[in-house]
């Protein structure tokens, strides 16, 4: 017998007839009433139609992130600028004068106080990465080296600017760590320059000097005008810095050179690369100063070593000179006295013992 199907309204369990129940049969898991195909009630199309009548239509593309446009930069732009936030982009500091990115949901960049604080009780600073607390406590990604290092880690290498994080010095053969936007270290004129009229040395800290001028941290200790060392509020002279841990430390005062943990006496900074030599290389140079290291006397011809800060040796009237006051000496002073061999010679006793014969205004401008 050939089954009858009756395609009345009375057949359809809901009151909106036979094709809204043929539509939502496969989504009825739990009726008993199972509905059989039927070839020539609904086609494929009139389906798809009222399907898409339920589903807008959505793009299949994703919309392309707006790039920034300046030259050579992949980063994506803010706002309407069409510049990433390191070129000009998005929303700026609000301090007069300050043209860097404003922080988070705030008017401010992080130097003015935009963004988050560090949690630390006390502490002002911004808060790094997903942490609650700035890099000197704690906060922001480690250095990831394996003989395990507390610092900060800088860029996507995972180590700290010691061990080689961070960007690096475009210059040929160095691999210092690169500061501001040119890629360069400070001594190949990276970073901001001394304001100093003359000078080119990189300015030190929040200021625009260099410490010879003035910029940076100044040492604490009672008239003096110096630069801190590091880390501590005074300068080497007064004990800031590091010092040396010749034998565990505690025993060599000095302060500690280069990145070693030793002064230049017990191994510290870095050595002459003449073979066999253990001396320490200086200035900028890798040999010793015998072995034509460090500043040379500008005279021509002459290959010796510059004194001091002036660009001449000894003989060319580098260094310090006596400063006898009874007459003219141009010789080269001894010692913190300021004079000469020969000058210096009147200090010490006579032979008879009868004490020590002092010229008169003898250490007047002697420090």
């Amino acid at each position: 017998a050939v089954p009858v199907f009756d395609e009345g309204s009375t057949s359809a369990k809901t009151s909106g007839g036979y094709i809204t129940t043929l539509i939502l049969a496969p989504r009825m898991e739990n009726s008993d009433t199972q509905l059989k195909s039927e070839p020539s009630g609904v086609s494929n199309y009139s389906m798809n139609a009222v399907s898409d009548l339920g589903n807008p239509a959505v793009s299949s593309e994703p919309r392309a992130a707006k790039k920034c446009k300046f030259a050579g930069c992949t980063k994506g732009a803010r706002g309407a600028t069409g510049l990433c936030i390191g070129h000009g982009g998005g929303q700026r500091c609000q301090k007069p004068g300050c043209k860097k990115g404003a922080e988070s949901r705030t008017a401010l960049c992080k130097a003015h106080g935009g963004g988050r604080r560090c949690d630390h009780l006390g502490c002002t600073k911004s808060a790094e990465g997903k942490t609650d607390h700035c890099i000197a406590h704690g906060g922001g990604r480690r250095c990831g080296h394996p003989e395990g290092c507390s610092k900060a880690a800088r860029g996507k290498s995972g180590l700290c600017i010691r061990h080689g994080g961070g960007k690096r010095c475009k210059m040929d053969g160095c691999s210092r760590s690169a500061e501001g936007q040119v890629g360069l270290c400070i001594s190949h004129g990276g970073g901001r320059r001394c304001q100093f009229s003359g000078c080119n040395k990189g300015a030190q800290g929040s200021t625009v000097f260099c410490k010879a001028h003035g910029g940076g941290k100044r040492c604490t200790f009672d008239g003096c005008s110096k630069g801190a060392e590091g880390s501590t509020p005074l300068c080497k002279g007064h004990g800031g810095g590091k010092r040396c841990m010749f034998d565990g430390g505690g025993i060599c005062p000095k302060s500690v050179h280069g990145g070693t943990n030793f002064c230049v006496a017990h191994g510290g900074g870095k050595r002459c690369v003449v073979s066999g030599c253990t001396k320490s290389a200086r200035g900028r140079t890798d040999c010793c100063v015998k072995h034509g290291g460090g500043k040379r006397c500008t005279i021509e011809g002459c290959g010796k070593s510059a004194q001091g800060s002036t660009e001449y040796c000894k003989a060319h009237g580098g260094g310090k000179r006596c400063r006898w006051e009874r007459g003219e000496c141009d010789k080269f002073a001894r010692g913190k006295s300021g004079l000469c061999a020969a000058h210096m010679s009147l200090l010490q006793p006579n032979k008879g013992g009868g004490g020590a014969m002092i010229a008169p205004g003898l250490f007047h401008g002697v420090a």
